[in-house]
């Protein structure tokens, strides 16, 4: 949800607001940024790279009952926040100050995190405490999306902000991989043999019991805590609105008629809402459109990201260390795909260039699932014999699933970058802030959908590869409302 850039203002009152000054590189957009670097390796680490394939292998058993538990987890989670998060937000808006809640939330993913270290089949955290575990944290890591975005208009001055927003995702991104490294060559292969490997590990951590991976929460926890330090300190919090943080929540959930100050009934809040979303369809249907067709899309993406690793670990058999490598290579090459989105949608404009990246995207996420252990192309190349005498990636099934994660990378990142320029290009330039607040808010109330689907269909069928295949269908449904969306390549107001 880092697209957000526009928030409500700081204060109801127009004498107690304040001129927003900084470029990108001043204490207070750097202290913003660099709390996505503190917080942001957990989801790489924790619920995609590391732990979360350990999780399913080792502590669920592998299998179609991994790949559904796993996608379970972030499912329920994402219910939960869905249902949450939005009344969150509001409550915060009218609070004011954000830096207490948000250090409350980073505190319990914290603690979360270091938990994992006794997550065991044998216990002390079993199966189904983990999954509360991480589910809890999935939730606070929603939380503290929420509220960290809702400051961004602190952070600097107007025209800085998407500097200070795209840095915040940099950080995030290449922090993210110097760890993975640091796990790949410091704890994961020394001592392997291999004449790139260290002797010795830098951490003495036993292999056989996969502490290493279990590792990965404890490490998390003390980095978060370590780099979150600049963002309390030197990152300004909201002013505050005279209501305790009581006094907001009892304020949203009672709700108040605008005209009379009277209590709203739950029914007529809901009503004001129906009111609201039709208005905009009838005003700014294009817009709207594309919104549902990206909510689509994006939860797909989202899916293939999160399953993506626990799918090569739970069907492909791929060890911690080949997971590792995808991992790095991926995020790597995902840098590409920005000035790859770039180019296509100077091209060919925003929606033709979403139209093929998202096709792309639909068509190797199918030849991914042609891949099995034995062949390729659903069976038409035989492909399950080793092909060179590398302990890593040594059959052809391996080697090909692992240079997919190149093109899905580039197509991934390029379709957010063009997503973003999408909405720009199309919403009325006079509400462009209150239509970044709904794009936002679409991808989190609807994030639970694509690992759902994926859990859904593996449950139902007892097949890994119909049930990443739901992506597929999600993708094309996305293309299909994305389609008959009118955008001409200069945009317009409407």
């Amino acid at each position: 949800m880092t697209d957000t850039i526009a928030a409500v203002p700081l204060s109801d009152s127009p004498a107690k607001q304040e001129a927003v000054s900084g470029g990108p590189f001043g204490i207070k957009g750097l202290a913003w940024a660099i709390f996505e670097g503190g917080r942001n390796p957990y989801y790489n680490l924790i619920v995609i790279y590391i732990f979360a394939p350990y999780f399913a292998e080792v502590m669920v058993g592998g299998g179609e009952l991994g790949l559904t538990l796993s996608g379970l987890t972030i499912t329920m989670a994402g219910i939960v926040t869905a249902l949450t998060a939005p009344f969150l937000g509001v409550v915060a808006d009218k609070a004011g100050r954000r830096k207490p809640l948000i250090f409350v939330f980073m505190a319990v993913m914290a603690a979360c995190s270091f938990a994992l270290w006794w997550a065991r089949p044998e216990g002390p955290l079993t199966m189904w405490p983990t999954m509360a575990v991480l589910a809890i944290a999935y939730c606070c890591y929603g939380y503290s999306e929420v509220l960290h975005n809702a400051m961004l208009p602190a952070a600097g001055r107007p025209s800085a902000l998407p500097i200070i927003s795209g840095l915040g995702l940099s950080m995030g991104n290449v922090l993210s991989v110097g760890i993975l490294i640091f796990f790949l060559f410091g704890l994961l292969l020394p001592g392997s043999g291999l004449p790139f490997a260290a002797d010795s590990q830098l951490i003495p951590l036993d292999r056989a019991t996969h502490e290493p991976q279990r590792f990965a929460g404890p490490f998390v926890a003390v980095w978060m805590t370590l780099l979150l330090i600049p963002f309390f300190v030197f990152m300004p919090d909201g002013l505050s609105r005279g209501l305790t943080w009581k006094q907001a929540a009892g304020d949203v959930f009672r709700g108040e008629d605008r005209n009379s100050g009277k209590p709203q009934t739950l029914m007529q809040r809901a009503s004001v809402f129906k009111n609201y979303l039709a208005q905009l369809f009838r005003e700014h249907p294009q817009t709207m459109r594309f919104l549902i067709a990206r909510t689509i899309y994006a939860d797909a993406m989202a899916a293939l990201l999160t399953l993506g690793a626990v799918f090569a670990k739970t069907f492909l058999g791929w060890s911690v260390v080949e997971i590792l490598f995808f991992g790095i290579t991926g995020v790597l090459f995902g840098a590409v795909g920005g000035f790859v989105g770039g180019a296509l949608d100077r091209l060919l404009g925003p929606k033709l260039a979403l139209v093929w990246e998202i096709s792309a995207l639909t068509i190797l996420l199918l030849l991914q699932l042609s891949i099995t252990p034995d062949s390729l192309l659903f069976g038409l190349i035989p492909s399950g014999e080793p092909i060179w005498g590398s302990p890593f990636f040594d059959t052809l099934s391996d080697v090909t699933y692992f240079l997919f994660v190149i093109p899905v990378a580039i197509a991934v990142v390029a379709s957010i970058s063009s997503s973003r320029y999408m909405l720009v290009h199309i919403a009325p330039h006079d509400r462009i802030g209150e239509f970044f607040g709904l794009y936002a808010i679409a991808g989190t109330v609807t994030v639970w959908m694509g690992p759902g689907i994926v859990s859904l269909l593996t449950w139902l069928t007892g097949n890994q590869r119909i049930g990443m295949g739901g992506i597929g269908f999600m993708f094309l449904l996305g293309l299909i409302i994305l389609w008959k969306v009118h955008a001409p390549k200069r945009g317009f107001d409407a």
